[in-house]
């Protein structure tokens, strides 16, 4: 048995066996195959694949293949399905809200990113609304997608009730999500995806899922006392990030897809984990600029260069190689996994079988399952 220290506040211990090493195109091929098998069409399964695949290849594992079951199972349930769910609501000018029709989230939140980048490409400015919609995975994914095409990306997503405001000692607002990705020229892209709560509810949940421990002052039991068991933590609730501040980038996240996207309000929404009867109603705001319309084109991403260099050569702390900005680690790991190899959880890839056999495909299972025993 080994400690590693993860994700902020998160210890695992685990035996080096439990892990599998899979290649990217590997992982990205079953997860797609997974979501056809559910009825998605193949654009849609491609969607999904591409933003559960970033996920684990960028380090974010709690928010890569260990959602296929969970997504599978709400979608052979009829709580979730495809983008031919998805309609316009209303346009004016740069905004455009949109309804999901409780569409998987990646399917959706795809088709929303690509909309506000055309949207930019003519206004300068867009913004996609989205309500009726469901879990999209890492917020990240879709501020970067912005980023690649030479945008500024702004997202965000509200959540079911799972942080204990700042003085409360009970679940009411979601772990709500943002995410900030602004190109950066010859270097990897600024990407900042950060939880309001002190630590991602599914990070919890997989800590609990794998044995692992968590740290301090993240968490609250069901009785709202601290607690550093992740069971306890999610009978219970999470804590907000710097206190009022988490508190109140959550309220404003949820007060905003509300209000532009007619979402459900966090203590409103059905938790994909805890709800099976109901689908979400959940809210996503999806912000693109184009900023070369007022900065110049020349030496704006010249400045932005420098003051990245200006980071790096800031002397840096023991045990830390040098500073970075956000995204650079990430973007790091993934260029590593690409080239190694994903490393994944055994007990996940048992759930994903599991989850083909619950779907009546066995022969999805057995290559599934085929992951554990080509790595031994």
């Amino acid at each position: 048995m080994h400690l590693e220290q993860t994700e902020r506040g998160i210890v695992t211990v685990r035996p080096p066996s439990t892990q599998t090493l899979v290649p990217a195109a590997t992982l990205h091929g079953i997860i797609r195959a997974c979501f056809a098998a559910v009825g998605l069409a193949d654009p849609d399964a491609t969607a999904v694949a591409d933003v559960l695949t970033y996920a684990n290849l960028r380090g974010i594992d709690s928010h890569g293949l260990d959602r296929v079951p969970v997504y599978m199972r709400r979608a052979k349930a009829g709580l979730t399905g495809g983008s031919e769910r998805i309609s316009v609501v209303k346009r004016d000018g740069a905004l455009c809200r949109l309804d999901a029709g409780h569409a998987l989230g990646p399917a959706a939140g795809v088709k929303a990113i690509d909309l506000a980048v055309d949207i930019a490409r003519s206004t300068g400015v867009g913004l996609v609304a989205v309500g009726n919609s469901t879990n999209f995975g890492a917020a990240g994914f879709y501020a970067l997608r912005a980023a690649q095409s030479g945008f500024v990306g702004v997202v965000a997503t509200n959540a079911p009730k799972m942080m204990a405001p700042y003085g409360s000692r009970e679940a009411f607002l979601g772990s709500n999500a943002l995410a900030i990705a602004i190109p950066i020229d010859g270097r990897d892209e600024f990407v900042l995806d950060m939880s309001s709560t002190a630590v991602a509810r599914g990070k919890i949940r997989r800590a609990a899922v794998l044995g692992n421990s968590m740290g301090a002052d993240l968490a609250l039991d069901s009785d709202g006392n601290p607690t550093t068991d992740p069971a306890q933590a999610l009978a219970g609730s999470l804590l907000p990030l710097g206190g009022p501040k988490g508190t109140g980038l959550a309220f404003a996240i949820t007060a905003l897809v509300g209000l532009l996207a007619g979402a459900d309000f966090d203590d409103e929404v059905a938790s994909i984990y805890l709800d099976s009867t109901r689908a979400q109603n959940l809210g996503q705001l999806f912000i693109v600029i184009d900023p070369w319309r007022v900065a110049d084109a020349k030496e704006a991403p010249l400045r932005l260069g420098r003051l990245a260099d200006r980071l790096h050569a800031l002397s840096a702390q023991p045990g830390f190689d040098t500073v970075r900005y956000a995204g650079e680690g990430a973007a790091q790991r993934a260029r590593e996994r690409l080239r190694a190899g994903i490393p994944v959880e055994t007990i996940e890839i048992e759930a994903v079988a599991r989850a083909c056999s619950d779907c009546e495909r066995s022969d999805l299972a057995r290559r599934v399952s085929a992951l554990i025993s080509r790595s031994r």
